[in-house]
């Protein structure tokens, strides 16, 4: 069977305006396996007056030993008029309608491929001159010899009959332009020519998007998925305290940020609270110009308090309060015991508290939260958890009364993040968002140094090649061990103007490396996860749900190829 392209199936040829062209199309499909065809094939050449004009053949057919042969197929009845030279065509309706001269349209195709080859700078090199010859196929006529002429030998003209026994008639039709045998001006296209042909005018050609603009466009759609969480907010106006939870990806930090500005900018001094130091920290960056507006993690809170109640009595609470429970958990307990005594040395008062991550905060936080907010009903608190019952469980209730606001639908990761993350929550049901994504990637050697080796080859084209800009790319590392896995990486020179950044996301021209512990709460575009081999899907639930949720759009895990893809076991 042929080669032909493009190529159509029955419903394609159904779809052809020319009935002709789709009975020609079906036969070439029956020529030899050897005949290369193209079915309405357009090109450019430039003419002698160096302007560019269009070309186009109804048929191309190519043969490795034959040579190249470009048909004109007309159908309907046909009719010329030698004193006007008028050709028309009649269709099955009786209507006349004017028509180029069909022998005229092959010659010109002809010569134009001809032009438009030799003005290619590898086709001269090949060094081959292969036969060209035009000809014309008239499927409906039965009789072509009113159609001969000078110009028009009947060897070119082929009738009804020849289409169905096309290969013979194209067999004939190489003969007729061979001339006589052993031409030696004549040599065949062969393979070097064939393969010519195939790389210019049969090859699959596919743009693909920078990997940048496909994340702009994801990031569009989940940006207007944020807004539309942001009907919370809109029920929170007349409430003075609120719960609101969510699972992952679901839009919680970003609502506690906006929610917190929103009072601070009605002139209540308000203080936003989460568990995590980094993401305190990116917070506290976001939010530094904001009229009474201070932003930071309980324990930076602890001991900020802790500092001026020591300044203003000459007592350090943080370590009476050790002294005082001798073997407690220091962060769990005496922390948040030293900033119950220590507030009311503090000049200080809050109207409004915003909390992130409640889910991690112990029953022994809450008290010096609401000696800070003296049971004034007045005052504001509002707190943001994450309800995935598998994980998260409060010792006691929150200090909110009335159920909480659900945040159901997950607006940061793609369909299949949200699957990894997802195989791990116990919750009310969340929708996972309508950005497809991509699949993850792996990348995986036998050692750390080999798979540092790659993931610096692969992140440099992420930014070379794909335009991703540095921050929205972040490494995260074990927390085990991060020394040796961030040396490994940190001696590795990035693109001009772009350095690493240790443990501090958010930064420009910089990447990120931090461990997967400490970037809960955080989220990054697109997150490589190494050390993947570390893992365990049982032992590691809450680590592996935090950590997959946590990159918005694409994720590379890097480590053991065979640890790599247990992860994706249950999902890709």
């Amino acid at each position: 069977m042929a080669k032909i392209l493009p190529k159509l199936d029955v419903l394609g040829l159904r779809k052809l305006k020319s009935k002709a062209e789709a009975i020609v199309y079906s036969k070439c499909e029956n020529l030899g396996s050897d005949y290369v065809v193209l079915f309405s094939v357009p090109w450019i050449h430039v003419t002698s007056y160096g302007t560019p004009r269009d070309g186009e053949s109804d048929f191309i057919v190519f043969h490795p030993h034959k040579g190249i042969l470009v048909i004109e197929v007309k159908g309907g009845g046909i009719a010329y008029d030698p004193t006007t030279e008028t050709w028309t065509s009649r269709d099955f309706s009786g209507e006349a309608h004017t028509i180029k001269n069909p022998f005229r349209q092959s010659k010109d195709s002809k010569y134009a491929l001809i032009k438009y080859l030799n003005q290619d700078a590898e086709w001269p090199h090949l060094n081959i001159r292969p036969i060209f010859g035009h000809a014309v196929l008239l499927p409906d006529i039965s009789d072509t010899t009113a159609f001969t002429g000078p110009d028009r030998p009947p060897e070119i003209v082929g009738s009804r009959s020849d289409v169905s026994q096309l290969s013979n008639w194209i067999d004939s039709v190489y003969q007729y332009w061979s001339g006589e045998p052993g031409n030696s001006s004549i040599s065949h296209l062969g393979k070097a020519g064939m393969n010519y042909i195939d790389r210019h005018f049969c090859k699959t050609i596919e743009v693909r998007p920078l990997l940048s603009t496909i994340l702009h466009d994801e990031e569009q759609a989940r940006i207007k998925l944020t807004r539309e969480q942001g009907l919370v907010i809109a029920a929170l106006k007349q409430q003075c305290r609120a719960a609101i939870s969510g699972g992952a990806g679901t839009g919680k930090t970003v609502l506690a940020l906006n929610k917190s500005i929103e009072l601070a900018n009605q002139g209540l001094k308000t203080l936003l609270l989460c568990y995590n130091e980094p993401l305190a920290d990116l917070l506290n960056r976001t939010t530094e110009d904001i009229d009474n507006l201070n932003s930071m993690s309980f324990h930076q809170l602890c001991s900020w308090f802790v500092d001026v109640a020591e300044t203003n009595t000459g007592m350090n609470y943080l370590r009476k309060a050790r002294e005082d429970n001798p073997g407690a958990d220091d962060y769990d307990f005496c922390f948040p015991m030293a900033l119950a005594e220590a507030i009311q040395y503090v000049n200080m008062k809050y109207d409004a508290i915003v909390i992130d991550e409640a889910q991690d905060f112990k029953d022994e936080y809450w008290l010096p939260i609401e000696i800070m907010l003296e049971d004034d009903a007045d005052k504001r608190l509002f707190v943001f958890y994450d309800h995935n019952q598998r994980i998260y469980t409060r010792s006691s209730e929150l200090p909110i009364k009335g159920a909480p606001y659900l945040l159901t639908r997950n607006c940061r990761n793609t369909n299949l993040i949200h699957a990894l993350a997802y195989q791990f929550y116990n919750g009310p049901p969340t929708e996972s968002s309508a950005i497809p994504g991509d699949k993850v990637e792996i990348i995986s050697g036998p050692s750390r140094a080999t798979q540092a080796n790659k993931l610096h080859s692969h992140l440099t084209d992420l930014l070379t090649k794909e335009g991703i800009a540095s921050h929205d790319i972040c490494v995260l590392v074990p927390s085990d061990d991060a020394e040796q896995y961030i040396s490994l990486l940190e001696s590795k020179p990035l693109p001009s103007g772009v350095g690493w950044s240790l443990k501090e996301m958010g930064h420009q021209n910089k990447v990120c490396i931090e461990t997967v512990k400490r970037f809960k709460g955080l989220e990054a575009t697109y997150i490589y996860i190494w050390g993947a081999d570390g893992f365990d899907l049982n032992r590691d639930a809450e680590l592996l749900y935090v950590t997959f949720s946590r990159a918005k759009s694409r994720i590379c895990l890097v480590g053991d190829n065979a640890a790599c893809r247990s992860l994706l076991h249950n999902v890709q």
